[in-house]
């Protein structure tokens, strides 16, 4: 008797956890790991119920990186010394990690990291 009362228990438990995980999945506009430094906004693009995230991310020298990043696609794009740069979404276990051939995007909160060729090339400031 104890058994089955603790396996009810148990399985209510696990229910109404999945109920607020998936809620608040579906409620959130923020980008992954709040990765807005300076300045963010959301916005959907007319007609493809894409969520896009802007982000703007400044280092020590003063130097921008702006980035839109696509959830619904998985990917991020980097406009960085002029330079507009494609980038697809990787498995982390926490915060962002975007890369394509040369270049990468990695970082959690304010504290990001564009690397060119396995160079660092930006580093934004907290």
């Amino acid at each position: 008797m104890k058994k089955h009362i603790f396996i009810a228990a148990a399985s209510a438990a696990l229910f109404l956890t999945s109920c607020n995980k998936e809620k608040k999945a579906t409620d959130s506009t923020t980008s992954p790991d709040s990765i807005a430094t300076k300045s963010s906004d959301s916005a959907t693009v007319a007609g493809t119920q894409d969520e896009i995230v802007k982000s703007t991310m400044i280092d020590a020298k003063g130097k921008k990186l702006e980035a839109s990043f696509n959830n619904n696609k998985e990917t991020a794009t980097i406009v960085f010394d002029g330079e507009t740069i494609e980038l697809k979404a990787q498995v982390t276990g926490s915060g962002i990690w975007y890369k394509n051939d040369h270049y990468e995007l990695r970082g959690k909160g304010s504290e990001n990291e564009l690397s060119k060729d396995g160079k660092v090339i930006f580093k934004g400031i907290k």
